[in-house]
């Protein structure tokens, strides 16, 4: 009876550690790397670059991340954007973007306003469809709104949405158009 008591209680941690690994994992690539940064640079004709940043250079669990940086955006006006995916977590920054580049028959990036006062249009490709590392966007009106952005993982299954796959990472961004 002692003996089965002791073995449940080894399966049941032995299962919260496996699960405790599995959710680590969320912000990692398929090699590993962890995504700790997401930088969004946008460019209006004649203005200077806007950065906004998300960080969480501690990954999973921890502390928490530092909230992102809220996108001002200009109602009626078309911007040239660029996402980067940075891992900070070292002593030297590794740049990811460049993978998910390089692998971008296996990665899409979604954005998704709501409300829907920012459309986002990809103007990269693998050759066969979008990846969304550089994209166009148009404030269509006023108001309030957040910019979810979803680096997808689509090895094998990549369609051009956002359906399959899985969330390497995924942020929300709000937004002020004015």
């Amino acid at each position: 009876m002692k003996n089965a008591n002791t073995l449940k209680t080894t399966l049941v941690f032995a299962s919260l550690a496996i699960l405790s690994l599995m959710a680590s994992c969320r912000k990692k690539t398929d090699e590993g790397e962890t995504i700790t940064t997401i930088k969004i640079t946008l460019k209006k004709a004649g203005m200077a670059d806007a950065v906004y940043t998300w960080k969480d250079l501690d990954g999973n669990g921890g502390a928490n991340p530092i909230l992102p940086d809220t996108i001002q955006l200009s109602s009626d006006s078309s911007y040239i954007s660029k996402i980067e995916f940075l891992n900070e977590s070292g002593s030297e920054v590794e740049d990811i973007t460049e993978e998910v580049k390089t692998e971008g028959k296996e990665h899409y990036i979604c954005y998704t306003a709501s409300p829907n006062l920012v459309t986002v249009n990809h103007t990269d490709s693998d050759g066969t469809y979008s990846i969304g590392i550089e994209s166009t966007w148009k404030a269509t009106a006023k108001g309030k709104s957040s910019m979810r952005v979803v680096l997808r993982h689509q090895p094998g299954t990549k369609n051009g949405t956002c359906d399959p796959g899985e969330a390497d990472v995924d942020v929300e961004f709000p937004i002020i158009v004015k």
